[in-house]
């Protein structure tokens, strides 16, 4: 009978899960919601104290807390006259932070025990019990000014479970299953690569914009006069908001940009502005009108990001390295990379009110279909130029080396030198075979 999962011949099979094991983990989860959710509900508080003519109650206040931490879980909060729904990516960061710690201290439990890590039980427990958690904390704080979306929540904490448990437990990751096509496991290294690099690209430009635009964000900052303490806490919610704009700046790398606000653009082709948020960190935004035509040449990042996973992606043992498999791989590498980030961009975008603010951040699906055909094209030049390159290699070898002179044993060219060598007579090999 065949099994999901490749196994080397000869390795036991791992020990099944056990109650015992997986219950610490919904204490886990309960540990991870806790370890920020009560921060935040603590800064808030400060703020409320800070605040002298705040005529807010303490419940109200302990509510926002609450919201701000479902935001981060991607669960839209519905205010009077409008809707907030642009995710604080950093307090996404720190919750996935949260929970790979917990975890990490579940399988530290595990290993002292000398007991089995069971991967996909222990991420079911895992995120299904903090994906419940997160439902429970939507319900609990809903009032009749704010009311964060149940269901959101819930899927938002499954997948911040989720991948906690998967970056705390990777060590204990069953292989994929045997079901699972070549093409798809070749590309998904690959294509978290140009993720990874997509986004460091983005914090860079973010932060190149900020250093750029620094007396308007200066000046934005003085206008507010928001005190020592209001100020420390507006740089604190700032920087929860800067993985945010990261995924705004890739959107506007690949090309569709962004908007802040209705009827607005923020791409390589121009600048569309109208009255903006009282946030200091918008002050580093391009200034209105057009922008050089130079500026395009931004979108040939992904490609160029593209173009590098393929060339240094190593095939892996057994994997086919035929030229259609290795564009195959690459055409993968750009939809899943992406999908990812439309992903994000959804959640990096959304309504931040009513009326003109309805309407902020990257189209995500825009975002994601320009992202993926520019890596895939990327991917697609590297395949072709690298075997361009290998047969320029043969080529030379063949037509430049004299007769009779020793080629290099290691490497490329020694190894075609002796695959000619093979067949050649006198040279042991049979008759009628091969190099």
């Amino acid at each position: 009978m065949s099994t999901l999962v490749d196994r080397p011949a000869g390795t036991p099979k791992p020990p099944r899960a056990t109650p015992a094991d997986l219950l610490p983990l919904l204490t886990a989860a309960v540990r991870a919601v806790l370890t920020l959710l009560l921060p935040v509900a603590v800064l808030t508080l400060v703020a409320w104290l800070g605040a002298v003519r705040s005529t807010s109650s303490l419940a109200a206040v302990v509510r926002v807390g609450a919201d701000v931490w479902l935001l981060g879980h991607g669960a839209p909060v519905a205010v009077v006259g409008g809707t907030l729904a642009v995710a604080p990516l950093g307090v996404t960061l720190l919750a996935v932070a949260s929970a790979v710690r917990a975890v990490r201290a579940w399988v530290r439990d595990q290993a002292a025990a000398e007991r089995a890590v069971p991967f996909w039980p222990g991420a079911a427990v895992f995120a299904g019990g903090y994906g419940v958690l997160a439902l429970l904390v939507a319900l609990a704080t809903r009032s009749g000014v704010t009311a964060a979306g149940p269901l959101h929540a819930l899927l938002g904490g499954l997948a911040v479970g989720a991948a906690g448990f998967a970056l705390a437990a990777r060590a204990h990751r069953p292989p994929l299953p045997a079901r699972v096509p070549p093409v798809l496991a070749a590309a998904a290294r690959p294509a978290t690569a140009c993720v990874a690099a997509l986004l460091a690209l983005g914090a860079l430009t973010v932060a190149v914009a900020l250093v750029h635009g620094h007396t308007d964000v200066l000046l934005l900052h003085r206008s507010l006069q928001p005190g020592w303490l209001g100020g420390l806490l507006l740089l604190l919610a700032q920087a929860l908001l800067l993985p945010t704009l990261a995924v705004w700046a890739v959107a506007w790398i690949a090309g569709p940009g962004f908007a802040v606000g209705t009827a607005t653009s923020v791409a390589p082709g121009g600048t569309t502005l109208a009255t903006l948020p009282a946030l200091p960190v918008l002050g580093g935004l391009p200034p209105q009108g057009p922008t050089p035509t130079a500026t395009w040449l931004v979108v040939v990042l992904p490609v160029l990001v593209g173009a590098g996973a393929a060339v240094l992606r190593r095939a892996r043992a057994g994997e086919p390295a035929g030229l259609v498999h290795r564009l195959a791989v690459a055409a993968l590498t750009g939809v899943l990379a992406g999908a990812a980030l439309a992903v994000l961009a959804a959640a990096a975008s959304g309504p931040l009110g009513a009326g003109r603010m309805s309407e902020m951040g990257p189209s995500a699906l825009l975002t994601g279909l320009a992202l993926a055909g520019e890596v895939a094209a990327g991917g697609a030049l590297g395949v072709l130029l690298q075997r361009a390159v290998v047969a320029r290699r043969g080529t030379r070898l063949a037509v430049d080396l004299p007769a009779g002179s020793q080629a290099p044993t290691g490497g490329l060219l020694g190894r075609a030198r002796r695959g000619r060598d093979a067949g050649a007579p006198g040279t042991g090999a049979a008759p009628g075979s091969e190099g």
